[in-house]
Parts: structure tokens; C-alpha cells; sequence
């Protein structure tokens, strides 16, 4: 998906999600079947062809395509850079799978973030499992940057936003102060925060239980619910 810019869509629900959330649809495969069964304003507006059933296992990346397929261009995704951020923005530090990305993308996504920064060393997030994972997610979001730690931590020191890293032992979510814009961000469960990272002002969920660690896409459900209460 980096070298050309675009990703393969698949599944009805996926692509109706992403043409509903503004993606650039740029064609769309479709069986026969599949076409009498949808509503037409899906295809009224995007070129497609009907394709067979043989041909669609071919190109499909999954098991059960469902009969659908759309290609999306993501170019616009690849043009932002971290000067364009100016909101509360969301950064993923070293985040490998796919499927937990993908929830973390449909969390921001459902509390209103719209940028998301992710380290060089996290997985592609056009990665077709991540796409698949974020069910449309993905084209809801206005920036998806790739960036290094140094270029990061410096743009959001010199935009003086509040920068807040979920870890095991902080503060309690309640008591920081979100009238700033603010920056969380949220390290691999394997590999915790970089050593960058680890200088920002610490936050925690408060834990009832004894399991050692919460999954990321949770803890960043629950810290939004937290830090956009009163936005």
C-alpha cells in the first residue's frame, strides 16, 4: 500500500463503511450475485465491474471476499506531516498488531480524534488486516503520519501540547488537566514506551483486578472516555 498508494477494500460492510466516511473509492469488483443484493446508490457514483466468482477468489486476500472488492486511493494520507496537526492527537509507539491498530483507529475515531501519529517502528497501518480490523475507521481520520520519535516529540514540545504517556504507574487519568490541547501516547504491551516517550508526564487506569497489564486498544477506550469528557 506505501509504494502505490492505494488499498484493497473488501467485504460489504468495510466498503460501505469507507464510502460513507469519504473514502476515494476508486473502483469497485463485484460479483453478479452480490450486485442485485445492494443498494444502487453504492455503484451509481463509482466505475466497477462485475466480475466472476473464480476471478474474485484470485485477487481476494481473504478466505470469503463476499462477493465485493473496491480499490481506495490513500495518497492524501501520505502528503500530511506533523505541521499540519493542531488538535489532540493520539501517538502509537511501536504498535504491531494489526488488530489491535485497527480497534485503536475505530476508538479515536468513535471519541472524535482525528489525527493519529504513529513511531517508524509501528506496522503499516494500510496493512490489510489493519484496514480490515478499523472497518472503515481508517478514511474517518483526518491525518495517519508516520513519523520518527525525535520529529515528534519536538513538534509537540514546540506546539506546547500536554504530553501524557499511558503507563502502568502514574497519575490517575481523573486528575489530568485537558484544557491544553494534548498528546497520549500509548506504547506496545511487548515492548512498553521508548525511552522519548518515558519523560512525559505518566497516566494510568486505575486497576480493581491482579492481571499485570491491560490490552492497548482497551486502555486507549478507556483514557479517551476520560480525556475528551468535557470537550
Amino acid at each position: 500500500s506505501q509504494k502505490h498508494k492505494k488499498v484493497l477494500l473488501e467485504g460489504y460492510r468495510l466498503i460501505e463503511e469507507s464510502i460513507k466516511a469519504g473514502a476515494d473509492i476508486e473502483f469497485i469488483y463485484i460479483t453478479e450475485n452480490l450486485k442485485s443484493k445492494i443498494s444502487s446508490q453504492i455503484l451509481e457514483s463509482i466505475d466497477y465491474d462485475i466480475i466472476s466468482e473464480i476471478d474474485l477468489k484470485k485477487i481476494s486476500n481473504t478466505k470469503n471476499s463476499q462477493g465485493i472488492l473496491a480499490i481506495a486511493n490513500i495518497e492524501k494520507y501520505y502528503l500530511h506531516t506533523m505541521e499540519q496537526l493542531n488538535n489532540n492527537v493520539i501517538i502509537l509507539d511501536g504498535i504491531q498488531d494489526p488488530g489491535n491498530l485497527g480497534t485503536i483507529f475505530r476508538t479515536c475515531v468513535w471519541f472524535g480524534i482525528k489525527s493519529i501519529v504513529l513511531t517508524s517502528n509501528s506496522i503499516d497501518p494500510f496493512n490489510l488486516k489493519c484496514v480490515r480490523s478499523g472497518m472503515g475507521a481508517h478514511f474517518y481520520l483526518d491525518s495517519i503520519i508516520s513519523e520518527n520519535e525525535d520529529t515528534i516529540v519536538d513538534y509537540l514540545n514546540n506546539k506546547n501540547y500536554t504530553m501524557i504517556a499511558a503507563d502502568l504507574h502514574g497519575e490517575k487519568v481523573e486528575t489530568i488537566d485537558t484544557t491544553n490541547k494534548w498528546a497520549l501516547v500509548l506504547g506496545s504491551e511487548a515492548h512498553g514506551l521508548s525511552s522519548l516517550f518515558e519523560k512525559f508526564q505518566k497516566v494510568t487506569i486505575d486497576r480493581k483486578g491482579n492481571l499485570e497489564s491491560l490490552n492497548v486498544s482497551i486502555a486507549c477506550g478507556i483514557l479517551l472516555n476520560q480525556l475528551t469528557k468535557d470537550s
